[in-house]
């Protein structure tokens, strides 16, 4: 039924690519042209994150990826989640993972978007690994105060109050989770959740996320 109901409403709202707004067929996710700009993290040069085993992301955050990621917060990019989600799943095949969660959102911002976009990130790959998931595990205090407006250090520190285990969790204990985030930025936030989950019980964490800024070697860090 999923085609078809994408057949059917593509007669009333015709699809666009996430990336460039260009119209797209029914059945794609990204258009040629953005698909083929899309740079990918493998050989690039990264920081490494505490409390994460490992660290996999499909694309530098930069170009149509980053385009695609604004789309996909502004609320209409669900087709770069759905996108990304494929990339990942060819890379986390085999992982191990028993089972999937995701860096919790505001309940105002999941309130104003419609949706959570790591859980719909989160929810996509899950169908794809056949993994199951469980969103209440974690949750996000409210504050006013937005990440992008720090430094990447100030990121660190405010993550650390920012993520807690939500009470009367599922018990976790040994077993091996994929954390799910839309894009690692200063790593600060998957950082955070992951360790989280480490104190919850569980024997390892895997990040994950569609997008992730590179630091090369020689340039400024950006902060996004």
């Amino acid at each position: 039924m999923g085609k078809v109901y994408d057949y059917i409403a593509d007669i009333f709202m015709p699809n666009r690519c996430p990336c460039c707004g260009r119209f797209i067929k029914w059945d794609e996710l990204v258009c040629g042209s953005c698909e083929n700009e899309l740079k990918p993290c493998e050989g690039s040069s990264s920081k490494a994150l505490e409390s994460c085993s490992a660290v996999v992301c499909v694309f530098r955050y930069e170009g149509p990826a980053k385009q695609g990621i604004y789309s996909l917060k502004d609320g209409c990019g669900a087709n770069f989640a759905r996108y990304g989600a494929a990339k990942l799943a060819e890379l986390l095949r085999g992982c191990g993972a028993e089972l999937m969660t995701c860096v919790p959102m505001a309940k105002r911002k999941k309130a104003e978007r419609g949706y959570d976009q790591a859980e719909l990130t989160a929810r996509y790959l899950a169908e794809k690994l056949g993994l199951p998931c469980d969103f209440s595990l974690l949750k996000r205090r409210s504050t006013s105060l937005e990440q992008h407006d720090l430094s990447a250090a100030e990121r660190a520190e405010f993550a650390k109050t920012l993520y807690s285990a939500v009470p009367k969790h599922r018990d976790i204990s040994g077993r091996k989770l994929l954390l799910i985030d839309d894009v690692c930025t200063t790593g600060a936030t998957l950082s955070s959740c992951a360790g989280c989950l480490l104190e919850m019980g569980a024997e390892e964490v895997i990040g994950a996320a569609i997008c992730r800024t590179v630091y090369d070697p020689g340039k400024k860090e950006e902060q996004t």
